[in-house]
């Protein structure tokens, strides 16, 4: 689990974000290689920063000039990881713990959706060790 670092830059994002939804954020992540803006959210909060008909998130990338991904967060790491892995359906999710203390998620998806979606996986992998004390995610 690592230290959330924000810039000045991401403040800004985040401020724009909850001032348009209401909603609290808890982490953004800017890639720019994609042109996309991914806002982590409250757990429960994710339909009111999307808004009706994903009203609000129009709004922002028309004004970011963005893609806008919003993703919900979850004390459950069970749950946060399929919230960030949706629209992916996982199939089996548990946490193993080895006598020696080593923790590893597992969460096993559809087999034909996996090629499509290797870099959402990716994120998936990488937020979740953001957020939890895991040794090792693995999603296949």
């Amino acid at each position: 689990m690592s230290r959330i670092k924000l810039s000045i830059d991401d403040i800004g994002l985040i401020t724009t974000f909850e001032n348009l939804t209401n909603a609290s954020v808890k982490d953004c992540m800017v890639d720019n290689e994609k042109e996309k803006i991914t806002f982590l959210v409250a757990d429960g909060q994710a339909g009111s920063a999307i808004g009706k008909g994903g009203i609000n998130i129009k709004k922002l990338e028309a004004k970011l000039k963005k893609r806008i991904e919003v993703l919900e967060f979850s004390k459950d790491p069970l749950k946060f990881v399929a919230n960030v892995l949706r629209p992916i359906k996982i199939q089996n999710a548990y946490v193993s713990e080895k006598s020696d203390g080593t923790k590893t998620l597992y969460a096993s998806v559809s087999k034909e959706r996996i090629g499509m979606l290797k870099s959402k996986i990716r994120s998936a992998k990488e937020l979740i060790k953001k957020y939890f004390d895991f040794d090792e995610v693995i999603i296949q």
